[in-house]
Formats: C-alpha cells, sequence, structure tokens
C-alpha cells in the first residue's frame, strides 16, 4: 500500500509542476531570467516521467494499480500539451526556444509512444480486472464450506 502513496504523491507532483510551468509559458516572461529553468524543468520532467513509469510497471501488482496508469496517462496528457505548446511557438519565449526544438520534438515524440503504452496497460487491466472478478463455482463452493 506505501508504493501507491508513494506513486500517487510523485504523479501529482509531477502533474502540479507540469501545469505551473505551461501557465509560466503563457504569462510575457523573461527569456534571460526562465529560458534556462523552462528548459531543466523539461528535462526533468522527461527523465521523471520514465522512470515512474518504469517503477509503476515494475510494480504490477500492486493495489490500484490501474489507478495509477489512469493518474500516469494525465500525467503524460499534461507534458504532451506543454511540449505541443512550445512546438508550436506560442507564449513569449518562443524564439529561444526555437534552437531546442528538434531535442523537444524528440521528447514529444517518445512520449506520445509512452502514453499510446500506458492507455494499452490500462485497457489490458481493465479486461484482466473483470476476470478476476469472477468467482469460479468450486471458490464459492469453498468459501461456503468454512
Amino acid at each position: 500500500m506505501l508504493h501507491t502513496i508513494i506513486f500517487q504523491d510523485n504523479i501529482y507532483q509531477l502533474a502540479r509542476s507540469i501545469d505551473t510551468l505551461y501557465e509560466g509559458l503563457l504569462l510575457d516572461l523573461s527569456e534571460d531570467i526562465f529560458l534556462d529553468k523552462a528548459i531543466d524543468d523539461l528535462l526533468f520532467f522527461d527523465v521523471a516521467l520514465q522512470k515512474t513509469t518504469k517503477l509503476v510497471r515494475d510494480n504490477n501488482r500492486i493495489a490500484d494499480y490501474i489507478e495509477i496508469l489512469h493518474s500516469l496517462h494525465s500525467c503524460e496528457d499534461r507534458f504532451i500539451r506543454l511540449l505541443d505548446h512550445i512546438l508550436q511557438g506560442k507564449g513569449s519565449m518562443s524564439v529561444a526556444f526555437a534552437q531546442f526544438l528538434t531535442k523537444i520534438q524528440g521528447i514529444r515524440n517518445a512520449h506520445a509512444l509512452l502514453r499510446t503504452d500506458i492507455g494499452a496497460g490500462i485497457r489490458k487491466g481493465d479486461a484482466g480486472a473483470d476476470a478476476r472478478d469472477v468467482v469460479s463455482r468450486s471458490e464459492l463452493s469453498e468459501l461456503l464450506n468454512f
């Protein structure tokens, strides 16, 4: 159960941090002050989401696994939205981001694939959950013979 709390807390913090950067890029920020921080944040989000996804997949027997995958999928959506915002040249620092667009596009492509894989895991888990919730006749008989 401890892992569930840690995963959810980590994913929550990542989602809030991604939202903060996205909202900051909507403002008229000075690139001299904020560009390096924005780039560092993007690289951090890239690595943190990849690590979190690997850790979640390695612990696929934890309670609320599917719920955690849903949260992770939502976090990936937010990150891709942020990356798309930058790639589309929106915001006051769009010119400053120009030199990083190739790297940002690569990160975006990798996370689009990761989001697709997480979605597949959700669908597979949902189908498996239905099968696990069914009690066979022999199980029911065993349970009633206490």
